[in-house]
Formats: structure tokens, C-alpha cells, sequence
């Protein structure tokens, strides 16, 4: 397999999005990991992704899935850092495991990732070759009740513009920081009426807008180290 894009945690939600879109293009094969079985991982299939069920949090098995990917793919044409947990350190209180894996997830998985797989997208016979990391817009906020998830998505952001320094010229290397894309289908109308008060631009985008992002940034030659806001102008409310 040659050229393709690899989308960690497609199972759902801005993941699913992507790979649905990616195999409408039809221009470079799909290969994707998911943690949990879900119908949208079938309709992937059934439209000729590549799945891969792995949890980022157990070693031996990421391991293996890093081994095995090197032996089916011969190059990659670009990676994209979807896979996410999400919890409030109040969460965090309870379970206090959930802190190790934000950082496993959001930080050392990409980073092994981007270390093992490098040769992959240098590999690729396209001139341009991308690493794309989903973030979080309220990196650049003081949410007090989300420390440690927005510190892992700092660290990220943090992590892919050293990358991008270390793989230029090679590997373009960006990162994407959504703010409010999609409601959830137990999101009360108090609570959408709320956070659409805290945009600029008040609406509920859709994961499409995620889409036109990573487009554009594997399209454009001259773009590296950046971290691109979604963000509807959150980030300009005080």
C-alpha cells in the first residue's frame, strides 16, 4: 500500500468525518485506528478503509500495531493526530489513571508515531508529505476545570512544531485547535445557547470545517510549525 493517509481514532465524531471524506476523494488509500468497535467502523470498511483496532494506552499492543503497520504500508502520504480522550480533573479525582493517559494519548503516542513513521511519508512519491495533530483551541484559555486535559493538548501543540523543525524540508509538519465543532445529542438547548454566545461566529460548524483545514494545509507547500485556530473566534471573548 502506497500513499496512504493514516487517521488515528476514526471511529467516530471529526475521525469518521475525515476518513468518510478521504475515501470520497479516493485519491490515497485509508487506514485508520480505533479503539472501540462502533457501526461507523463497518461502513469504513465497507467502503475499503484499512482499520486497525488499537489502544494507545496498552504498550505491548501499540507496539505491535507500529510493527505490523511498517510490514502492510510502504508509504504514507500524511498522518493526522485525531485520537482524543476528553475529562475534567474532576473526573481525574476519581480515577486518577485518566491523568496518564491524556498524556499517553494526546503526547507520547503521537510522538512514537511520528518517530516510527517518518520513513513511511519520506517514502511517498508526492512532493508534499504531512503530520497533522487536532488539538484544542482552549490551550489559550484558563479553563480551570480542565488542567489536565488542555496541559496534554498544550504539550501537544508544543511537540509537533519541534517535529516540524527536526522533518524540514522533508515533512511539513501542523497542527489544528478546534473550538466548538458539534453538539452532543444530550447537549441540553441552555447549555448550545451558551457556548454559541461565547463565538464570534455563533454557530455549530460541523466537522466539515476540520476537513477544509486539513485540505488546505496538506495542499499549501509553504506552511509548517503552525498551530491553525477553528475556533469560531473563542479565543477573543474575554
Amino acid at each position: 500500500m502506497e500513499q496512504a493517509v493514516l487517521i488515528t481514532g476514526a471511529g467516530q465524531r471529526v475521525g469518521f468525518y475525515l476518513a468518510e471524506q478521504f475515501l470520497t476523494q479516493g485519491r490515497y488509500p485509508v487506514v485508520i485506528t480505533y479503539r472501540k468497535p462502533r457501526p461507523e467502523i463497518d461502513r469504513l470498511v465497507e467502503r475499503g478503509a484499512i482499520v486497525y483496532q488499537v489502544d494507545f494506552c496498552d504498550q505491548e499492543q501499540f507496539q505491535s500495531w507500529l510493527e505490523n503497520l511498517r510490514d502492510d504500508i510502504e508509504s504514507l502520504r500524511a498522518i493526522i493526530h485525531n485520537a482524543s480522550i476528553w475529562v475534567t480533573d474532576a473526573q481525574i479525582a476519581e480515577r486518577p489513571e485518566l491523568y496518564d493517559q491524556l498524556f499517553k494519548v494526546h503526547v507520547e503516542t503521537p510522538y512514537r508515531i511520528n518517530m516510527a513513521l517518518s520513513g513511511l511519508l519520506k517514502n511517498t512519491a508526492s512532493g508534499l508529505k504531512d503530520i497533522i495533530s487536532l488539538s484544542d483551541a482552549n490551550c489559550d484559555l484558563n479553563r480551570s476545570d480542565y488542567i489536565a486535559y488542555l496541559s496534554s493538548k498544550a504539550a501537544l501543540q508544543n511537540q509537533m512544531r519541534v517535529f516540524a523543525s527536526k522533518f524540514a524540508p522533508q515533512i511539513k509538519v501542523n497542527d489544528i485547535a478546534p473550538g466548538l465543532l458539534m453538539f452532543h445529542a444530550d447537549d441540553s438547548e441552555s447549555y448550545k445557547q451558551q457556548r454559541l454566545q461565547n463565538q464570534l461566529l455563533p454557530i455549530e460548524p460541523g466537522p466539515e470545517v476540520i476537513w477544509q483545514s486539513v485540505q488546505y494545509l496538506m495542499n499549501n507547500p509553504y506552511i509548517t510549525g503552525a498551530s491553525m485556530p477553528v475556533d469560531g473566534g473563542v479565543r477573543l471573548i474575554k
